[in-house]
């Protein structure tokens, strides 16, 4: 096959793509593609629909790339593509001959900058804390979900484990939340019955506030559509813009691509619109604009069912994900909730704290994170912790440090890369005391 050259802003996303790509696996990419270039083409259909390459799609706009290599098959039908896309994503699954990769002479150092589930026991070099074994089915799946989402929309939000750690730590005076992000941990405590006040702490202002204006229903009626020019306009100035409508809330980039972006705004204005004559006309422009773009190939979606899947658009998500915070007005919890912006250095423990911290995740081999845009010493907070005369609790994956007790928090897939897709990595909480079973 034949490869050419394409406007990335040219390429189409597949709405319905079920591989999952986190910021983790798309980081590691772009940094592969940075340094190896781009090996691997994007395979599109003639409409320059993306049948294989949506991660490394992502990966090219993080690193800013105009144009792309891609593989165009112009006579795939939608049915083939969808067979094949799928095919793509799971035929690669496989497991490694260590041996090989001995004869190889590989290492972790060979992989720094990467954030690899990987384990090089036995390759020579840093050998990572064992883990557990990981069972059929992890020792928490079992308890009750308060709720399905937590906290507002921001990257490394811990929504997915927040019912588990809730469940995990022990019930006291306060639940400190030293490093709050996206308020997914305080959130749900609140929603508990374990401790009577809650102090949410983070270093950045801009998502602090955008959380605290969320618990206190500032964001119930927004119904605003953020454009390109909107986003660069406010990002500086306003937490929702910066951080529910950019990519992967990253608070950098926009959310969409200069292709879709027009057509996406006028869906979100079909959905968000103030009154329902507003939301028709928007409507009417949306039908418009689909058959511009429209194919009289058989099976494509119709308009209306199309307007339907786009009921699903990112940004409508993160902004029921910001309503949701609502219910907590109605809490008097909210009242014992105390917010800082302090370093996690220089928090002063009070009798009856029980004391998380969401830290960025140690890349093994480095001691440290500094990827998405962080730049953390992991080392210098482990040896705070073990310092403290109080219980810490962590989350993390496996550590460079092993003198912390540790719990398996969940098993989850770790999409890192192309050769990594599927397998199953632990993640645990630590503690500088030992946590009780």
């Amino acid at each position: 096959m034949k490869t050419e050259e394409m406007s990335l802003d040219s390429l189409i996303p597949y709405e319905r793509n079920a591989k999952v790509h986190d910021e983790t696996q798309v980081a590691n990419v772009a940094k592969s593609i940075e340094e190896f270039g781009m090996v691997q083409p994007i395979v599109i259909d003639g409409d320059n629909n993306i049948i294989i390459g949506h991660c490394r799609a992502l990966a090219c706009k993080r690193l800013g790339l105009k144009k792309v290599p891609v593989v165009k098959m112009d006579d795939i039908t939608p049915e083939e593509a969808n067979r094949l896309r799928f095919l793509d994503n799971k035929l690669n699954e496989s497991a490694w001959d260590m041996e090989m990769i001995k004869l190889d002479g590989l290492s972790e150092v060979d992989f720094e900058g990467f954030d690899l589930d990987f384990d090089f026991s036995g390759l020579g070099g840093f050998e990572p804390v064992s883990g557990d074994e990981l069972p059929e089915e992890d020792l928490f799946d079992g308890i009750e979900k308060m709720e399905k989402h937590y906290g507002v929309p921001y990257q490394g939000n811990k929504s997915r484990i927040a019912d588990i750690i809730i469940n995990i730590l022990p019930a006291g005076r306060r639940l400190v939340d030293l490093f709050g992000g996206g308020g997914a941990i305080t959130h749900c405590a609140m929603l508990s019955d374990k401790w009577e006040y809650f102090l949410y702490n983070d270093l950045n202002k801009m998502v602090t506030t955008l959380f605290l204006d969320a618990i206190h229903g500032k964001y119930h009626d927004e119904r605003r559509v953020i454009t390109r020019e909107d986003f660069n306009e406010l990002k500086d100035s306003d937490p929702y813009v910066k951080y529910i409508w950019s990519f992967g809330n990253n608070g950098s980039g926009y959310l969409w691509g200069t292709e879709i972006e027009d057509i996406k705004c006028t869906a979100c204005h079909a959905l968000l619109d103030n009154t329902l004559n507003e939301r028709r006309l928007a409507y009417v422009h949306f039908i418009q604009k689909l058959s511009e773009i429209d194919d009289p190939a058989p099976n494509r979606l119709a308009p209306l069912e199309r307007l339907q899947a786009l009921t699903q658009l990112e940004a409508l998500q993160r902004l029921e994900a910001l309503q949701r915070l609502e219910a907590l007005q109605r809490l008097e919890a909210l009242q014992r909730l105390e917010a800082l912006n302090i370093d996690y250095r220089d928090y002063e423990y009070q009798d009856g704290d029980v004391v998380y911290c969401d830290v960025p995740y140690e890349q093994i081999g480095k001691g440290k994170c500094d990827d998405y845009g962080v730049n953390f010493n992991s080392l210098e907070f482990y040896e705070w912790a073990k310092s403290r005369p109080y219980q810490v609790f962590f989350s993390s994956y496996e550590i460079s440090d092993d003198s912390f007790d540790k719990v398996k928090i969940k098993s989850v897939m770790s999409l890192i890369g192309a050769n990594t897709n599927g397998q199953k990595v632990n993640e645990y909480l630590y503690s500088n005391q030992q946590i009780k079973r």
